[in-house]
């Protein structure tokens, strides 16, 4: 899970916040809190849940927040 977290935080070129890259080592989910610009000037905000599935490994749920719908859009792209 460590590993997940540490990927998306980099993946995303983002800041941590609320120092939500510690992750429990008892914990099935996590929540992961991202925020930062995208181009310089538009604000984002990312919260992404990384579970952990004995089947599947990591799973990764994003959501994406910004003033502008393209840019939301766009960095959800670059994830699929």
């Amino acid at each position: 899970m460590e590993d997940a977290v540490e990927g998306t935080s980099k993946s995303f070129g983002m800041s941590v916040c609320e120092k939500s890259n510690i992750v429990s080592v008892t914990d099935k989910v996590h929540n992961l809190l991202l925020s930062g610009q995208m181009m310089g000037k538009e604000m984002v905000l990312v919260r992404a849940i990384i579970g952990f599935n004995t089947e599947y490994g990591c799973v990764l749920k994003v959501c994406i927040r910004s003033l502008s719908q393209s840019v939301s859009k766009a960095i959800g792209d670059c994830i699929e």
